[in-house]
């Protein structure tokens, strides 16, 4: 007989539970789950970095996660000392349980000891879904600066370590996080950043506002200007709704369309100039 799995998630008040029966379920499939979970909370926070750590303050990549079954994995958000998520392992008030088999999901919501809402899932929406993040994510810049891991951009953030209640301090903690091998755009921006800045001009709504075109396509997104003609054709969305934004300040529509991006962490090396005088 096949033993039931566990794999529980948190953060905050906050409980994602997955169980399954042993053998009977593809590493692939807890992996598109788990991603669907994560994926779930970075729109929730607004961020696209989240650290995976269990107990012991040991840092975790998704795969390793679910390759290693690990019971118990506590999430964080790198800057956000707002977030805060205790290592210890008892239910959260908000519950998510996911009783999974390899094609199909069943999900049911708690809030405390009451089941709020029951939803079946097919694998195949789960991957939907998860694709549709990443083509938000990273699609209309796929040759720029984000490169994530897999489907999802987790740090590993050098903070103070979690804190258990009532019980010693492991030996781990403190331990650094792994080290990473840098990707090749972090290199090429370190060379470039400081004559960058100089080259920055201030722009107004109405300079901005020739640029309309997809010959000359500028958008303005936090008060910060970026230069997007060669990206109009790479967006997942279609140039038509990116065109929507150009010439104006596009910051609402951006924050319609996908509010946890980092437009900015996107965007840096398009950035042609500030927004001035713009009320």
């Amino acid at each position: 007989m096949n033993n039931k799995e566990v794999i529980n998630l948190y953060i905050e008040d906050r409980q994602d539970t997955l169980e399954w029966m042993g053998d009977e379920v593809e590493i692939e499939t807890l992996d598109e789950v788990v991603t669907f979970i994560l994926n779930d909370i970075k729109q929730k926070y607004q961020t696209d970095l989240l650290t995976l750590r269990d107990q012991e303050n040991q840092y975790y990549e998704i795969d390793q996660i679910v390759e290693f079954k690990r019971p118990h994995t506590y999430i964080t958000i790198p800057q956000r000392q707002d977030v805060k998520t205790l290592a210890k392992n008892e239910v959260r008030l908000n519950r998510n349980t996911y009783t999974i088999k390899n094609d199909s999901i069943l999900l049911e919501k708690y809030k405390g000891a009451r089941k709020v809402e029951s939803v079946d899932y097919q694998l195949t929406a789960i991957k939907k879904a998860n694709q549709k993040y990443v083509d938000t994510l990273i699609g209309i810049f796929d040759d720029l600066v984000i490169q994530p891991k897999k489907r999802n951009s987790i740090k590993n953030e050098a903070v103070k370590p979690i804190q258990f209640q009532n019980e010693p301090e492991s030996p781990k903690f403190g331990q650094s996080p792994k080290e990473s091998i840098s990707p090749s755009w972090i290199l090429r921006k370190q060379l470039s950043d400081s004559s960058k800045k100089n080259d920055l001009k201030q722009c107004t709504i109405e300079e901005v506002a020739k640029h309309n075109t997809i010959n000359s396509a500028w958008i303005v997104i936090n008060s910060k200007v970026y230069d997007v003609t060669k990206y109009l054709n790479k967006h997942p969305g279609g140039q038509e709704e990116l065109m929507k934004g150009v010439g104006t300040d596009g910051t609402a529509l951006f924050m319609q369309n996908h509010p946890w991006v980092n437009a900015h962490y996107l965007l840096e090396q398009f950035q042609v100039g500030f927004l001035i005088n713009h009320k």
